[in-house]
């Protein structure tokens, strides 16, 4: 049963990195601000035997990470698009592809789905992913997600940094640097984002598409 389990890129990034991230973090503040001395965080550290270390760590790891993405997720959705609409502008630089591919896929590959589909990507994503044709729309998604994660990551740690810190004017300070690194996140997110609709538009048509050679040349 355990070799049969298959492991996607987007369970290690956007599940087990994420969890990772967050562990880090959380470790990373106790000890900044002296709420874990670090004499007791190395004993309890060296405690932890190593089966557990290897085989428990990464699936708790993995949990905590499957926890916060949904609420990256919404928090993205509702909060931070509109909080960092300065640094999400759309991408462009792929659109004007994306919608040739799309009205091509609709107008041939659609039948009398076509004018009732409005966007095909949701199909042609099913059947890409079913006939397993790339795995590059995949390295596009877990990174999408997993810099998504960072961002909502972020905005707690300028939270929790502007709650901690012992003045006000260094806990803005910190804050500012976290939503700075937000931005920064939130950007990556979207570039990813951005190749994700062509990726898989290619997939199918290179699968659909005929190849004749031109016999003129």
């Amino acid at each position: 049963m355990i070799e049969n389990i298959r492991v996607s890129l987007w369970d290690v990034f956007s599940f087990f990195l994420t969890g990772l991230l967050a562990s880090c973090l959380v470790v990373g503040f106790l000890l900044a601000y002296g709420l874990w001395p670090f004499t007791e965080f190395v004993e309890t550290v060296a405690k932890v035997p190593t089966a557990i270390t290897l085989v428990a760590g990464p699936l708790v790891l993995t949990l905590l990470g499957m926890v916060i993405e949904p609420l990256a997720n919404y928090f993205d959705k509702f909060i931070l698009h509109w909080l960092l609409a300065w640094a999400s502008k759309s991408k462009h630089k792929h659109s004007s592809e994306e919608l040739l591919l799309a009205e091509e896929i609709k107008s041939k590959y659609l039948g009398s789905l076509n004018g009732r589909i409005e966007n095909p990507y949701y199909i042609c994503k099913e059947y890409v992913e079913t006939k397993q044709l790339s795995t590059t729309f995949m390295v596009f998604l877990s990174r999408y997600g997993f810099y998504r994660n960072c961002a909502f990551l972020s905005m707690l740690s300028g939270l929790t940094g502007l709650i901690l810190e012992r003045t006000w004017l260094s806990g803005i300070v910190v804050f500012l640097v976290c939503v700075f690194a937000a931005a920064i996140f939130k950007r990556r997110a979207d570039d990813f984002f951005s190749y994700l609709a062509p990726a898989v538009y290619h997939a199918f048509l290179i699968d659909k598409l005929s190849w004749v050679p031109d016999k003129k040349a």
